[in-house]
């Protein structure tokens, strides 16, 4: 049986729970974890880190900052890599991890929480049992006392755009329907609407960081109104696990390649918003 030996970048929030995913796994071994306090102190390099011979998969959970520069250490190493959503933080870093992810020969995931729940509970299943579904809304967001983002959006969003390009393919367009910003004690607080259009669908996107009640949800309009998604339940918590196990199992090497779509999705709607060019509607 094949082991991945695991090198950790980052041992934060999910740099944690990755850890302890692994340690209940026998294909995964945790063989050495990368942290900013080792790098600062001197007592660990990060060249000697990428270019470890017991390490065969890098997973990396840094801050978005760090992603591209890290990434590219994985690929020049030739090893197999699994990093956090966003992928990278603007357009011309999604250029540049595009031309170096061209032709890659290892297994290569980006952890997209939801859309492995609609693969593992068959989520898009029960959206086609629905007839004359032809609207759907997506709300997103939690209440943020303390973040360190100044685009807030820009780590939100990947969730609802990679559920979009991965089952329903790239919108034909979309508008930003509402856009406010403000900042409190240093916090970002931002609210967002948009609308996606399809041949015989509209998907609406509400994101805010501002919600009383943390929400993941994907509701249908037909003749009525129903949920069919709740990323908060408590089932739909261990996409760590679900990610560890279909990476361990999947036969497609590198499928990141149709993912960088969620992100050029992304940079438009954040290139749209830094030039005030959007539709806006007024209630």
């Amino acid at each position: 049986m094949k082991t991945f030996n695991v090198g950790l970048v980052g041992h934060g929030k999910m740099g944690k729970i990755f850890a302890r995913e692994i340690k209940k796994k026998s294909q995964f071994k945790l063989v050495d974890v990368l942290t900013k306090t080792k790098i600062k102190n001197g007592s660990q390099s990060i060249n000697n880190f990428f270019n470890s011979k017991k390490i065969n998969l890098f997973i990396i959970t840094s801050p978005i900052e760090t992603h591209l520069k890290y990434l590219k250490l994985a690929y020049k190493a030739k090893k197999n890599i699994i990093i956090e959503k966003p992928i990278v933080k603007n357009l011309n870093q999604l250029k540049k991890l595009s031309y170096i992810n061209k032709n890659y020969n290892k297994k290569i995931a980006i952890h997209h929480n939801d859309v492995l729940n609609f693969e593992k509970y068959k989520i898009i299943n029960k959206f086609y049992k629905f007839k004359n579904v032809n609207k759907i809304k997506m709300i997103y967001g939690k209440w943020e006392k303390v973040n360190s983002y100044k685009k807030p959006f820009i780590d939100w969003l990947p969730h609802p755009l990679a559920i979009i390009i991965n089952f329903f393919g790239i919108p034909k367009k979309f508008d930003i329907i509402k856009y406010s910003k403000k900042i409190k004690k240093g916090v970002v607080f931002e609210k967002l609407e948009l609308t996606f259009y399809f041949n015989y669908l509209k998907i609406f996107v509400d994101f805010s960081n501002q919600l009383k009640v943390p929400t993941k949800k994907f509701i249908i309009y037909n003749k009525r109104k129903t949920e069919i998604y709740n990323g908060y339940d408590n089932k739909n918590q261990k996409t760590v696990k679900l990610l560890l196990e279909k990476f361990y199992n999947k036969n497609k090497i590198n499928d990141i390649s149709s993912n960088l779509k969620v992100y050029e999705l992304l940079f438009k709607i954040e290139n749209r918003l830094s030039k005030k060019k959007f539709k806006f509607i007024k209630n």
